[in-house]
């Protein structure tokens, strides 16, 4: 075995522990705060599809499906958690994710190279989801946990400002990376909060419907997306990429 291909296998065997990990304890992978629940067990899978080659994406979504089906046949919390059970929701959704991720990453590779100045679009694309993001985030926190909205709001202006000074500050050199993949841990993760709650409305839509009427259904997928699915997107980026960029400098020595 050649050892680039002993690496690479040792790489994916690091990252499906640590997706497993996230998957069976307590509030590292799903992590409840007030009346938000935040999924992160998407970024382990991100960061390892950017690491690995593309040809393994699949896997670590394999894994992330299938550690979401056995949870939520042995362990389930939430009452949408017997859904999971059938793997066109659980495990289908997450191989999905994991390969639009590394290609939506070659994508926007490539979008680099055909247009010009294209860290300006994908810097201004990336704010607004930001934006979306903390508002709808603030909105909640404000509906649900009854916080003094005259107070709260100055807090999220300020909130924003710091992200997006931040992201500047971080794609302020001459790396067309440092663009490309907080644009793709963005996109990705939004792409799997979708896919996945599509797939919960078309193969377990029986049983949703127990929860949620059938005629509002699209509105709560949609509700849903610009709430913790863009809160989640900015999460990935926020705690992804420094990761990614450490692990990238410890792989090049």
């Amino acid at each position: 075995m050649k050892k680039n291909d002993l690496q690479t296998l040792t790489l994916l065997s690091v990252f499906s522990a640590i997706i497993l990990l996230m998957t069976f304890v307590p509030q590292i992978g799903y992590i409840t705060f007030g009346p938000l629940s935040m999924t992160l067990i998407h970024i382990p899978v991100l960061i390892g599809v950017f690491l690995l080659p593309k040809r393994y994406s699949w896997i670590l979504g394999l894994v992330f499906g299938l550690g979401s089906l056995v949870k939520a046949t042995t362990a389930p919390v939430g009452i949408l958690d017997p859904a999971f059970v059938n793997p066109l929701v659980s495990v289908l959704p997450r191989v999905a994710f994991a390969v639009a991720a590394a290609w939506l990453f070659e994508l926007f590779k490539l979008i680099e190279r055909k247009i010009k100045n294209p860290d300006v679009y994908i810097f201004g694309f990336v704010s607004l989801l930001t934006l979306f993001a903390v508002y709808y985030a603030g909105r909640v926190i404000i509906d649900q946990a009854g916080w003094n909205e005259a107070w709260f709001i100055p807090v999220i202006l300020v909130l924003i400002g710091f992200v997006l000074t931040a992201y500047y500050a971080f794609i302020k050199h001459n790396d067309s990376r440092r663009t490309i993949i907080p644009a793709t841990f963005l996109l990705s993760t939004i792409f799997h909060t979708v896919v996945v709650l599509v797939s919960l409305a078309v193969f377990s839509y029986d049983f949703v419907t127990q929860y949620v009427p059938a005629e509002n259904l699209v509105n709560v997928i949609y509700t849903t997306t610009v709430t913790n699915g863009l809160i989640e997107a900015v999460l990935a980026v926020l705690i992804g990429t420094p990761i990614l960029y450490g692990l990238e400098k410890v792989m090049n020595k």
